[in-house]
């Protein structure tokens, strides 16, 4: 009952916190946040969106769970997304059989005001760091993989939490690093594909094929050399059989039936087929591979916003100190509190110098007058 009383946000609404324009209202100040690392770009903070509210009341095409591996409901934004959303999507994510760390899959939203949710599985930051593994690499994978499935589906609008913080231990200005900076990266990539042509992903079936033509060549030169070396060793061993008759008859050896020599090399290449095997071994591997790829289904969708939601007010001042780092401003007009600070003190000195001149002159009148 609690959630119907919680006004939903569309993403009209929503768009009203880029950072475009968290920059120019000043709720955004990059003067105070951290240095920035990435170029500005206007079409990424357009794209880029920070709120603080209840994720389940957003009306857009996909929300993220940061969940576990069952993807069976849990604790935190994982339980409140399977609460919203109710039975049907325990149902659909029961039949999913889990989720790896670092991986994503998704399913309808059903009750939710979103149309999907993906569901990501974060790293438990002491368990990388015990074990000697870096947990941000993983982490970087849980923001790709999403926006990957949610293109998959044709969704334009994706909206994150925290993904590993609280429980999964993950301190929360790191993981908010990952992320910024995992967003950044990949609509950098997706600019790039719409700007200079399709992705590794569209030409990975061509590639596959060329790939896999190239192996069948090499198959068929391995047979023509098996076969090359088998009439050698019929004529090898046709010089060498009356040469060993002759000895085995002086030895009051019984002579070799040409049937049973017939029958032993029979034997002899067949002991030879099993090393072939392996060659039709792996070029059955890589045709599963091939099928494999042709399966994964293509990206049908740009994707428009990204959204950081985030409920806690730490949080919140975490990415206000982070996201400027990576998405700094890109309107040179947008002046910050301590921009504006150090523009005052730069003119100040001038309107000092203007006046300075005759308040030295009055106060070096009473030390001369002594001397007289």
């Amino acid at each position: 009952m609690s959630f119907s009383r919680i006004p939903v946000k569309s993403l009209e609404e929503l768009e009203s916190s880029t950072l475009t324009n968290l920059y120019t209202s000043g709720k955004l100040d990059a003067s105070i946040a951290q240095k920035a690392i990435s170029p500005p770009s206007a079409t990424f903070n357009d794209q880029v969106i920070l709120v603080q509210m209840d994720m389940t009341r957003m009306a857009i095409d996909a929300i993220v769970n940061a969940a576990n591996k069952s993807l069976l409901g849990g604790g935190g934004i994982d339980g409140a997304i399977h609460r919203a959303a109710g039975p049907g999507l325990y149902d659909e994510c029961f039949n999913l059989n889990g989720c790896e760390t670092g991986e994503a899959k998704i399913t309808k939203g059903y009750r939710l005001p979103a149309k999907h949710v993906v569901h990501t599985v974060g790293p438990i930051y002491w368990d990388y760091k015990d074990e000697g593994r870096d947990p941000a690499e993983v982490l970087k994978k849980c923001y790709v993989n999403s926006l990957d499935v949610a293109r998959r589906k044709g969704c334009k609008s994706v909206a994150f939490p925290c993904i590993s913080t609280g429980i999964y231990g993950y301190p929360n200005d790191r993981a908010a690093v990952v992320a910024c900076k995992a967003v950044r990266e990949y609509l950098e990539a997706q600019l790039e594909e719409t700007l200079f042509g399709a992705g590794d992903d569209e030409n990975a079936g061509e590639n596959v094929e060329e790939k896999a033509e190239g192996k069948e060549e090499k198959i068929v030169i391995a047979e023509k050399k098996d076969e090359d070396d088998i009439k050698k060793e019929e004529e090898e061993s046709k010089d060498t059989k009356p040469a060993e008759a002759t000895e085995k008859v002086t030895d009051n050896v019984k002579e070799e039936n040409p049937v049973e020599d017939e029958q032993k090399e029979a034997s002899e290449t067949k002991d030879e087929k099993p090393e072939e095997k392996p060659e039709d071994k792996t070029a059955g591997e890589e045709g599963e591979k091939i099928t494999k790829k042709e399966t994964v289904q293509p990206f049908i969708s740009q994707i428009e916003k990204v959204i950081f939601c985030v409920f806690l007010d730490k949080d919140l001042t975490i990415y206000e100190d982070t996201l400027p780092s990576f998405f700094p401003p890109a309107d040179p007009k947008v002046e910050g509190a301590i921009d504006k600070l150090d523009r005052e003190a730069a003119e100040k000195p001038e309107e000092n110098n203007n006046s300075g001149g005759s308040n030295q002159a009055v106060k070096e009148q009473p030390k001369d007058t002594p001397g007289e």
